[in-house]
């Protein structure tokens, strides 16, 4: 047999590739569909019922969220693309042809490659370049839009300040923040030596010029750490104040605004953001959720190429080999993808498990899949 000449190749894998387009595009209209009408259509004809905006307003906020919602759905898009186009031309007996005219079984999956390739650099382009351009349009508009507007409000915000040897020198807690006022504030204090110092307010804002908190309505209690060994008991003094000043390095505002607009953020400024933390020693509430974004900005596009080679090699089927089963492992695969993410997100924003591990982990697994159902394949 001659072998295949390039051009001929070339052929093969502008044909396969082809054949993709048309299930790619169904499945993203229709995972759309089914994404936006579980709640963003309801949301979005809920605000144009209850004021006097024009239509137009909703369209636009839709187009704004279409990067947020093609993120999302592009991997599961490229599987299904891969699969029924893998599957029809099994049917139509055209990889038997082609592989009875020389064409190896890896080499057919290079069209895959490329679709998988060109599907993880979609997903860097639409996570680092249109998000955090479209995101912050988009809440606006819908903010704006709010017959009653309100001031996001963030609760329960926490961060613990170390001293370089790792003991604690501050922690600072929050109930709820609204604008720059803080509320039900908590600060212990571990500056002074000998002396913890303990200050409650019931409302709070940051002084930029006196770098410092302006305290209203609330108590500090001073002890003596150094009384506290002894048998004798120790010093507790509590004053009572109705404004009060208190000088600090940090300013956790800074890290909180942050925290509200970290989908805007590109990787770069979600690294200089750890970074951050790690140069003033300070631990927050949300820095696991923080390193868990950060690779997750890595992980998730790479899902794409993955998925793409699960379903091509689910599309692959002989004529004796009973297809019911690619659809079902199909649909195992999918469920998986959903509550894998969702799983290991969570263990990773818990810190119950490093970043690194719960992002790349359910790579991992799919990787065990892919390799499982080539191996199937191929011996069949």
């Amino acid at each position: 047999m001659q072998p295949l000449t390039t051009r001929y190749l070339k052929r093969i894998d502008t044909y396969i590739f082809s054949e993709f387009v048309l299930p790619f595009l169904s499945a993203g209209g229709i995972i759309a569909g089914v994404w936006l009408g579980i709640d963003r259509f309801k949301q979005i004809f809920k605000l144009l019922a209850s004021g006097d905006y024009p239509w137009y307003t909703g369209f636009l906020i839709l187009v704004l969220d279409i990067p947020k919602i093609a993120l999302n759905i592009l991997p599961i898009c490229i599987l299904l693309a891969c699969f029924l186009s893998f599957q029809k031309l099994s049917i139509q007996a055209e990889f038997t042809a082609m592989k009875a005219a020389g064409a190896s079984y890896l080499r057919i999956l290079k069209a895959v490659m490329i679709f998988g390739l060109i599907g993880v650099l979609s997903c860097f382009i639409i996570a680092e370049i249109l998000i955090p351009i479209t995101a912050p349009l988009n809440d606006n508009i819908f903010k704006s839009a709010k017959k009653n507007r309100e001031t996001k409000e963030i609760k329960s915000f926490t961060y613990t300040k170390h001293y370089p040897n790792q003991e604690v020198q501050q922690i600072f807690y929050v109930k709820s923040i609204k604008e720059d006022l803080l509320s039900n504030l908590v600060m212990v204090d571990f500056n002074h030596k000998g002396l913890i110092n303990i200050h409650l307010a019931k409302n709070a804002k940051w002084d930029a010029e006196g770098h410092g908190w302006n305290l209203e309505k609330g108590n500090s209690s001073f002890i003596d750490r150094a009384a506290m060994d002894g048998d004798e008991g120790f010093n507790h003094m509590v004053s009572n104040f109705k404004t009060k000043f208190i000088e600090s390095e940090t300013n956790p505002l800074n890290l909180i605004h942050i925290y509200k607009k970290i989908q805007t953020l590109n990787v770069l400024e979600v690294w200089e953001l750890i970074k951050l933390h790690e140069k003033n020693n300070i631990e927050t509430s949300g820095l696991n959720s923080l390193k868990t974004n950060f690779q997750q900005r890595f992980a998730y596009p790479f899902t794409a190429l993955i998925l793409a080679f699960i379903g091509a090699l689910l599309g692959f089927s002989s004529r004796r080999e009973s297809r019911n089963w690619n659809y079902i492992t199909l649909g195992l695969i999918v469920f998986s993808f959903f509550m894998f993410q969702a799983i290991f997100t969570s263990f990773g924003d818990s810190g119950r498990m490093p970043a690194i591990l719960a992002m790349w982990f359910p790579n991992f697994l799919l990787s065990l899949v892919a390799i499982l159902i080539s191996y199937f394949k191929t011996t069949r």
